[in-house]
């Protein structure tokens, strides 16, 4: 739903939520529109002259352009800019809330601007990083080592110029490219604070022998060390903001911002690196939908066959779905399925690949784990009929931030350890151990 009007002559920021499918209208040159429409953010409608409808198509985020901004919020009670620090991560990688400070949903540009401008600056303070890169480089003398196999087929039969390859000690390296880049970017953005803009600038211009990453192109690989150890935080600021913040740029003025993202994965992929950080351990292990066999290929009923049946060939099975699956000692102990719409119809379909997946497992629990709607939502365990399986519907407060979204994986992950001990859990891992 829209915060502003829908008239087009008023209309300078929209915001909807991610299911919104009523949208709302805007005023935009056919050049606006076309750049609105390629950030994937919103389908973007014509609905009379330069008036367009916007509607969420599956994505957030926020964009910026020709002076209108619109942005798509989660509808899991998330901020835009607690989205965009919490779930951007890996468990081995987290955004650190003391040295990344998000604020105010509708400050997304200006947090991002200032977290980064505050950290570089901490991290520049002793000066860029220096590092050797290699070079291979046509010379005129020798210098490194002579590519003899580029020699022969570049210059056959010249002495002049030499293909050689050498380490060069520069700052033109990995960790000050993707930094100053960042900073790059985000100095144009509209509506900065002079301050922010002209920290920015500041370490563009520190970092003046790094080369700018073009828009689109490959964000290079840095490794933390030693050696880059203060910059690590900026860095992985910088990081995510190549990767995923594009500005356009035309005549010193940003022509267009945007971030987007698409919350289904981006939640499957916490709340599995979060289990996997927990649960991997001697003797035990999470594994991401392994290929199980809901039929076994034969009635097995004692009877002879009377001819009229055809028996499954081996690649004619029904394999299930799995989730991820929580094993201890080879065997499976329950499984876990990350969903991402909040609508409990929605999720009836993951209710049925649960039943399925623990009838193939051999276990009587899974876990439905989604963004809670509001919070002090608890677990709700359904019983299914007919049957000793357990399917517990356990959602994840994501409002409350990194800490407490892993606090609630962690606790989660702490069910699935208490199952793998209780004595019913390993007579049944007895039993199929024996079985086979």
């Amino acid at each position: 739903m829209t915060t502003t009007s829908t008239d087009p002559a008023v209309s300078e920021s929209l915001e909807f939520d991610e299911f919104d499918r009523r949208g709302g209208l805007v005023t935009l040159s056919w050049e606006g529109a076309q750049r609105l429409s390629q950030t994937g953010l919103v389908e973007v409608l014509p609905s009379g002259r330069d008036t367009w409808r916007l509607l969420p198509n599956g994505r957030v985020g926020s964009v910026k352009v020709e002076g209108l901004s619109v942005r798509v919020l989660p509808a899991a009670s998330l901020g835009l800019t607690q989205l965009f620090f919490l779930l951007d991560h890996a468990a081995d990688d987290p955004f650190l809330g003391s040295a990344v400070p998000a604020r105010d949903d509708d400050e997304l540009w200006i947090s991002v601007a200032e977290s980064l401008a505050a950290l570089a600056h901490a991290a520049l303070a002793a000066g860029p990083l220096r590092g050797y890169r290699r070079v291979d480089e046509a010379l005129t003398t020798v210098r490194g080592r002579i590519r003899l196999g580029d020699q022969i087929r570049r210059h056959p039969g010249m002495t002049l110029p030499l293909e050689v390859t050498y380490s060069e000690f520069t700052p033109d390296i990995a960790e000050n490219r993707i930094l100053r880049t960042a900073a790059h970017r985000l100095q144009f953005l509209p509506d900065l604070p002079d301050t922010t803009r002209r920290r920015l600038a500041m370490v563009d211009a520190r970092l003046a022998e790094a080369t700018l990453i073009g828009q689109g192109a490959p964000v290079p690989q840095w490794t933390p060390t030693r050696l880059n150890a203060r910059f690590q935080d900026a860095l992985a600021l910088a990081d995510r903001i190549v990767r995923r913040i594009s500005v356009e740029v035309e005549d010193g003025h940003a022509s267009s911002a945007a971030f987007v993202t698409e919350m289904p994965s981006l939640f499957e992929r916490f709340v599995a690196a979060e289990l996997t950080a927990v649960l991997d351990g001697p003797g035990s292990r999470l594994l991401a939908d392994p290929v199980v066999n809901l039929d076994s290929g034969s009635e097995d009923d004692g009877e002879p066959s009377t001819g009229r049946h055809r028996a499954p060939s081996d690649g004619d099975h029904i394999p299930v779905r799995t989730g991820l699956v929580y094993e201890v000692d080879d065997e499976p102990v329950t499984t876990f399925v990350a969903t991402y719409p909040t609508d409990r119809r929605a999720r009836a379909a993951d209710h049925y690949r649960l039943l399925a997946a623990c009838t193939a497992l051999g276990v009587d629990r899974a876990y439905l784990v989604y963004p809670a709607q509001r919070r002090g939502d608890t677990p709700l365990p359904r019983r299914i009929v007919h049957t000793d399986i357990s399917i517990i519907e356990y959602p994840v407060d994501l409002s409350g931030g990194p800490a407490a979204s892993r606090a609630a994986i962690v606790e989660l992950a702490g069910q699935a350890r208490d199952l793998a001990t209780a004595p019913t859990a390993r007579h049944r891992r007895q039993g199929r151990r024996h079985a086979r």
